[in-house]
């Protein structure tokens, strides 16, 4: 049986044009994927809000108000303001007109803090929170200030004692930043997620050609096999071994491949994301399995069932850009049965619990109904297999 598995282990490796779309397909996608998606996970990324800042003698004479402002705007990861320094009010609106900032910061002659901003367009678009952020720190500096002094009228030894004034200064924090999910939510992930999903349909092809090759009436070889010493059950066994280790070789190196050189994160979990791999490679054989037993069908027909398949299950899977993952999103919302018999589906979703639950309960449903399905297929399959007789060969 040994010699049956590692012959159809040689002749499987032998058809190159196998892993064109087990192997090459997911490693170029992934790679278009990560020219297409470098900027994504940035666009939301939070820029500091452009700040004029009227530099004048009455800036410089509120040395406490202008190190408030300096000190927000000092480059690093922290930083909330990018300033730009102008001498004059008119030039510091003229930049405002112009939408080179969203707001002015000055003093006026008594030394109160100003601040203007660009007119509401209404809606929570980027200047609008660049509006908010402003108004927050403005309206902070002033009830600080008028804090101390306040504190100073009543108790001038009060400013004596840092601690004193540390803790007048500081708010009490009302709520506890706690995270839901396992991982930071990335959007971009999903689409790699939803590629490894149809990487996996693909490998179908390597089950669907060894299990051809194994029919009498469809290859020289499968004539040998079938007048050979071997049964024809542990023939079967050792040929659809031989498929699942070369789908799931595939299927392993696309995954190294999106992790290790585009750089996509699996929260750590890489260990479970094999036994995911393993699980479809699994349920890959039983799918390329069950097309490849169809009586009657030619094996170019087999195969363009398969493709069109898979990519049918893709778009349902949310591969193909955001209206489909939106698409799949609501089809698991209002059809979550249709979801589950989805395998494309389900495998996205078997390596997105990963990324996004702690527990491994989410997952283990995913596998279970991966190897459900695989079952399925492969009882069907048999019953195919089983009713094939030839009269000669």
């Amino acid at each position: 049986m040994f010699n049956v598995f590692k012959g159809a282990l040689m002749v499987l490796t032998r058809k190159r044009e196998l892993f064109i779309w087990s192997l090459a397909f997911p490693i170029l996608l992934s790679t278009m994927f990560m020219l297409m998606f470098a900027n994504l996970d940035d666009a939301t990324a939070f820029d500091p809000v452009a700040t004029a800042v009227v530099a004048d003698a009455h800036y410089d004479e509120a040395t406490a108000f202008s190190s408030v402002i300096d000190e927000l705007g000092e480059e690093g990861d922290d930083q909330l303001l990018d300033i730009r320094t102008f001498a004059t009010v008119d030039e510091a609106r003229n930049a405002l007109t112009a939408g080179e900032v969203i707001g002015i910061v000055s003093v006026e002659a008594d030394g109160t803090p100003k601040l203007a901003v660009s007119p509401d367009s209404g809606g929570l678009g980027v200047e609008q929170i660049g509006r908010t952020i402003l108004d927050t720190v403005m309206n902070t500096y002033v009830r600080n200030a008028d804090l101390l002094a306040s504190l100073a009228a009543d108790n001038p030894l009060a400013l004596a004692d840092p601690d004193l004034v540390e803790e007048a200064l500081t708010h009490g924090n009302a709520t506890v930043q706690v995270s839901l999910t396992h991982s930071t939510p990335v959007q971009s992930v999903r689409y790699y997620y939803a590629l490894l999903g149809m990487a996996a349909l693909f490998c179908g092809q390597v089950g669907m050609l060894a299990i051809c090759e194994t029919q009498p009436n469809l290859t020289p070889l499968g004539a040998r096999r079938a007048i050979g010493a071997t049964s024809r059950g542990k023939t079967l066994v050792a040929t659809l071994a031989a498929s699942w280790a070369i789908s799931f070789a595939c299927l392993l190196v696309a995954f190294l491949f999106i992790r290790f050189v585009v750089g996509v994160d699996f929260a750590g979990r890489e260990g479970m994301c094999v036994v995911a791999i393993a699980v479809a490679a699994l349920f890959a054989t039983s799918l390329g399995t069950l097309l490849g037993s169809l009586p009657k069908v030619g094996f170019g027909v087999k195969t363009g069932l398969l493709t069109g398949l898979t990519c049918l299950l893709s778009l349902f899977a949310g591969l193909y850009g955001e209206p489909c993952m939106d698409l799949a999103d609501q089809i698991a919302r209002e059809a979550p049965v249709l979801a589950a018999v989805n395998p494309a589906k389900v495998v996205t979703d078997a390596f997105y619990s990963l990324y996004y639950y702690d527990s491994l309960v989410p997952f283990a449903e995913k596998a279970g109904i991966l190897l459900i399905m695989t079952v399925v297929l492969f009882a069907v399959s048999a019953l195919f297999v089983r009713r094939q007789r030839y009269a000669s060969l």
